[in-house]
């Protein structure tokens, strides 16, 4: 009926929506390791799955316009898999990337090291985790080690 309705008023049949939710936002791999990457962050930090890269970065405002619109387009339709927050500012702190075989290919490979490039230049570092059956918390915590004792220093430290 809401379908009905909003075709109505907009003027267009729900035919021109070819749209159908996917049954899950993470895949039976992500999921599994979110539930661990939750456990082994606790509580100062938040993990959030699946964010588009432009929403973690932004393009200079000095650069000219032509190469802006190209820089924002190159990160515009990718995602980091995990981004960890700090959770009182939600403050970016690290990017965590499951790497399940997908990311053998050759173009998957070029994907990333665009991925780890491009967080590196605004100073956000990369985490890669090979995916695998299951997740130990006191493993992905001292995975996670490194992401979180910089971010320390940085808090610390309001000039770095």
């Amino acid at each position: 009926m809401l379908v009905s309705a909003l075709s109505t008023l907009f003027g267009r049949r729900p035919s021109e929506y070819p749209y159908e939710p996917h049954d899950s936002l993470l895949s039976p791999a992500e999921r599994s390791f979110f539930g661990v990457l939750q456990q082994a962050l606790q509580t100062e930090f938040t993990p959030l799955a699946k964010v588009r890269l432009a929403d973690i970065l932004r393009v200079q405002r000095s650069v000219s316009a032509q190469r802006r619109a190209s820089a924002f387009n190159r990160v515009s339709s990718k995602h980091a898999d995990f981004v960890i927050c700090a959770s009182d500012t939600f403050r970016v702190v690290g990017v965590v990337e499951l790497d399940d075989k997908s990311h053998r290919g050759e173009a998957r490979q070029r994907r990333d090291q665009f991925l780890d490039a491009a967080l590196a230049a605004a100073g956000i570092p990369v985490l890669h985790i090979p995916a695998q059956r299951s997740y130990s918390v006191p493993d992905i915590r001292s995975r996670l080690a490194s992401l979180l004792t910089r971010d320390a220093a940085a808090a610390s430290n309001p000039f770095t």
